[in-house]
């Protein structure tokens, strides 16, 4: 293999390309099929300029390492790692069919106020489970929450790419001066020392990408990345109350929390985060609370989780609420 994969290769002796899903500056990602279990799969793997530099095949290997720790169904699931005959790595991923918000954003518009809290609920859990495991994202947005489809027909939202996240409980961090992620959604510490974030840099991504789903529009923007990042800095954000009509004044503090300069100004964490916006999602919501603050807590695995409302009310009635892991 001398870098870009055809339709019809086989790589690593066992995985059969069968459809091109992205390549980009330093990587490629494709469809294939795992031919020994008759299983689908998405392989991601460096372009051979990429894998010129460390940092960057050492950004590749972080992301195999910090989504293969988080297990919940919200974490787009870690199947495989392994190195081709080259010596370049690859990472082989669950499958997943759908799209992400970015492209839902396009076709839509501005969604539905308890639509729009739903998915980030949902990404919420998925980052309490990676925050309680001391692993902030860094590059939270849209195109990194993915709409994926059940088996059953019902969606779920997957957070993707942990390929610069850092893991402080092993110190994992970038270089002084590298400056990793989406400006549009990236908080003011991280802009200035991009190893100085917590998982309030998340947070701030969060709210980012919440204000995007209701307005249609980012928080800050700027006709240059310069002006885009001084406008970060800088400039208030708007609030929700003055670009939709709809929106209750609560949700939309609740979004400039978030999206304050100061990080201590911020949520403390993503389930006071959830808290805060769950009375304006679907019926459910409070569920969704329970199992963040559970998982931030390190009180419950994802297969331990306590029931959603409609499993407690089917408890409460004598009936036995269906168990299903992940």
């Amino acid at each position: 293999m001398k870098g870009l994969a055809n339709v019809g290769d086989t790589l690593a002796g066992k995985y059969r390309v069968d459809k091109i899903l992205g390549i980009g500056g330093m990587g490629m990602v494709v469809q294939a099929m795992h031919l020994d279990l008759d299983q689908r799969v998405a392989l991601k793997f460096m372009l051979p300029a990429a894998l010129e530099s460390p940092e960057a095949s050492a950004r590749f290997l972080r992301e195999a390492r910090a989504a293969g720790r988080l297990t919940g169904e919200h974490i787009c699931r870690v199947i495989d790692v392994g190195r081709f005959e080259s010596g370049s790595p690859y990472i082989v991923m669950e499958y997943l069919e759908g799209y992400d918000l970015g492209t839902l954003l396009k076709r839509r518009g501005p969604l539905p106020i308890a639509e729009a809290i739903d998915y980030i609920l949902q990404a919420c859990e998925g980052m309490a489970e990676a925050h309680a495991l001391g692993i902030v994202h860094r590059d939270l947005k849209p195109d990194n929450l993915f709409l994926a489809t059940r088996v059953d027909g019902g969606r779920i939202i997957k957070v993707l790419d942990f390929g610069i996240s850092k893991a402080t409980v092993t110190g994992l961090a970038t270089k002084t001066g590298d400056i990793l992620g989406s400006p549009a959604y990236m908080a003011p510490e991280q802009m200035q020392a991009t190893k100085d974030v917590d998982a309030r840099a998340d947070i701030w991504s969060l709210g980012g990408v919440l204000h995007q789903l209701l307005s249609g529009k980012t928080p800050f923007s700027g006709d240059t990345l310069p002006g885009l990042c001084l406008a970060v800095m800088n400039q208030p954000a708007p609030s929700l109350v003055t670009l939709r009509k709809d929106v209750p004044p609560p949700l939309a503090e609740a979004v400039l929390k978030c999206l304050a300069k100061r990080r201590d100004d911020r949520f403390t964490d993503v389930s006071d985060f959830a808290q805060a916006i769950a009375p304006f999602g679907p019926a459910g919501a409070v569920g969704a609370v329970t199992r963040v603050r559970s998982l931030l807590r390190g009180r419950a695995t994802p297969t331990t989780l306590p029931p959603s409302d409609d499993e407690a009310h089917r408890s409460n009635q004598g009936v036995a609420p269906t168990l299903v892991e992940s």
